[in-house]
């Protein structure tokens, strides 16, 4: 079962911090565009009707969410590569409040062990446009979040390195 988290209104969003994101500044959010490449490419979904999901848009991106293991089972990113802008990091992590605390895996999961919130979508993807700060706020979501070990998930060589390389190589390269 796919639920839709519900948006209301056409008002632009407040600045994001941890203080103003509440469930009204994300109520606008429209999320991945499956169209964006001109040939729908629909947002990833359990297979069994059974799984509850939640499908929680975000600047330029959605996340599948799975309440019952408090962590995402897909993400979709828009990524406009031509228009990404450079936003400084800023690691406040912080809970949806369209969903229940207790259903997202927030801080104690990461809390005095090696384990450390690896992004779903990576920081850097949704970076685009006029909205790209909201953008990058919004990546700092616990729900766009999943547990790796932390020399993994830091590391320049190997997780990050490896995404990196994959999202410059086709900048760089061209078809033979």
């Amino acid at each position: 079962m796919v639920r839709y988290v519900e948006r209301h209104g056409h008002s632009p969003d407040p600045p994001p911090s941890a203080e103003t994101v509440s469930r009204q500044s994300l109520a606008n959010r429209k999320g991945y565009n499956d169209r964006f490449l001109g040939t729908a490419v629909p947002l990833p979904v359990p297979a069994d009707p059974g799984i509850e999901t939640v499908i929680l848009p975000y600047t330029n991106f959605s996340v599948v969410f799975r309440p019952d293991r408090r962590l995402a089972a897909a993400t979709a990113v828009t990524i406009n590569g031509a228009n990404l802008i450079d936003v400084p990091r800023n690691d406040d992590w912080r809970f949806d409040p369209r969903i229940p605390e207790a259903q997202q895996a927030g801080h104690p999961v990461y809390k005095d062990n090696p384990l450390d919130k690896g992004h779903l979508v990576r920081r850097l993807d949704p970076v685009w446009g006029a909205e790209a700060s909201t953008a990058n706020s919004d990546t700092f979501h616990y729900t766009n979040a999943a547990p790796q070990m932390d020399i993994f998930n830091q590391g320049k060589k190997l997780w990050q390195g490896w995404r990196t390389s994959c999202s410059t190589t086709p900048k760089t390269s061209t078809a033979s």
